[in-house]
């Protein structure tokens, strides 16, 4: 690994942390193939939008119940057992999808069905990577940077993983994008078992009432009942965006084929680059200076959306979309796991999951039934006068509580 690079990248000097990575990205790249593959064959089944927006909320909807439950029994001593479980009964999934596509007997029940098994298990691993990979750390003051590069990796898979989806569907079969995912696991596995685990100083009956001792910390940390609240409001009204992306481009500029991918891919570049921002040297000061900002360019964006005319402003709004909701998800992460005890942190990353992930299948609801109410410019209005409004409320009661 070269120094200038370690100097860039801080966290890549430590060689575990290299390892974890090396497996993230491909298993990202693995899980998002899968799950865009499976869109990709519900709407050949069904060609119905509501099939679809019922299999993404089964993917991604159990985090808002099962991620702070499951993380609340998380701890450094069982996070490799637990994301090894994981792994194998994901590798599992991978399989059975393959097989049934394979033979043409993978109907839409199935698919649900499958749909519903991968959300709970995506649930309970989120919160154990996220353990393991503080667990692997040597030098604790990496956390930050470490939690930002995990992020990166994601947002790589985010924008990598459907493109080959893309391919691998129409070329090869739907069999060989989830037989994909399967070898993926394999590297992730192999990744996982070959860390090694830095001893922390906290006994195995810390993390019993998990839960309930994150429910006091959150109550009594000031910044972590702030920006978990303020997670929440992005994950429903700005994190939802991604539903309209397709409307906006077919109805406002009248090419769905060519603005869809523009307008997805400046997001994705924005989101990217805060995640390099963040996961560089300087990641802490970006922190610590323009966290408390970056939500309000979200509601900017929406706001520039909501007027949209003009393609190459409205490609920026997306990009500035993208950029502010990975960098207040990020900085909010990785702030929060500086700051609190390693007895309560496995809950705390489930319901950092809940708060943003989890909140994110009920936007995606919640913005379809507006846009058929009141037109694509008029849900991205909406969204921005909501989320305003929000943010201002959360500041001023938090303001309150400070005062008291």
């Amino acid at each position: 690994m070269s120094l200038s690079l370690q100097r860039i990248f801080p966290a890549l000097s430590e060689p575990t942390l290299r390892r974890y990575l090396t497996g993230q990205v491909v298993s990202v790249l693995g899980s998002w193939t899968q799950n865009v593959t499976l869109n990709l064959v519900v709407y050949h089944l069904s060609g119905s939008g509501a099939v679809l927006a019922l299999l993404n909320f089964l993917l991604y909807g159990p985090q808002l119940v099962i991620a702070p439950i499951a993380g609340a029994r998380i701890s450094s001593h069982n996070a490799r057992r637990t994301t090894l479980a994981v792994l194998y009964a994901s590798l599992a999934v991978a399989c059975s999808l393959a097989v049934l596509s394979a033979f043409g007997v993978l109907t839409l029940p199935l698919i649900l069905a499958h749909a519903i098994v991968i959300g709970v298990l995506t649930s309970i691993e989120s919160p154990a990577r996220q353990v393991l990979l503080v667990s692997c750390l040597e030098d604790a003051a990496l956390l930050p940077n470490a939690v930002a590069m995990n992020t990166m990796v994601y947002n790589v898979g985010r924008m990598v993983g459907p493109t080959i989806a893309a391919v691998l569907y129409p070329t090869l079969g739907p069999p060989v994008a989830f037989a994909t995912y399967a070898v993926a696991l394999c590297v992730m596995a192999w990744c996982v078992r070959s860390m090694v685990i830095q001893p922390r100083m906290t006994k195995k009956g810390d993390s019993r009432g998990g839960l309930r001792a994150a429910f006091a910390y959150i109550l009594d940390d000031p910044f972590t009942a702030k920006y978990l609240s303020i997670l929440a409001c992005m994950g429903l009204f700005a994190g939802s965006y991604q539903t309209l992306v397709p409307l906006i481009a077919d109805r406002v500029f009248h090419d769905a084929a060519t603005f869809t991918g523009v307008f997805f891919a400046a997001a994705g570049v924005g989101s990217l680059s805060a995640a390099v921002i963040l996961s560089s040297a300087i990641g802490s000061m970006m922190t610590q200076r323009y966290l408390s900002v970056a939500p309000w360019i979200a509601g900017v964006a929406l706001a520039v959306l909501a007027l949209a005319g003009h393609a190459a402003l409205t490609a920026f709004a997306f990009f500035a979309l993208g950029f502010s909701l990975t960098f207040s998800a990020t900085s909010t992460n990785a702030t929060i796991q500086r700051r609190c005890p390693d007895s309560v942190r496995g809950a705390l990353v489930g319901m950092y999951g809940m708060a943003y992930n989890g909140t994110m299948p009920f936007g995606y609801l919640l913005v379809g039934a507006v846009s058929e109410a009141l037109g694509v410019q008029g849900a991205f209005g909406a969204m921005a006068v909501v989320l305003g409004a929000s943010l201002t409320l959360l500041t001023v009661l938090h303001r309150v509580k400070a005062a008291h």
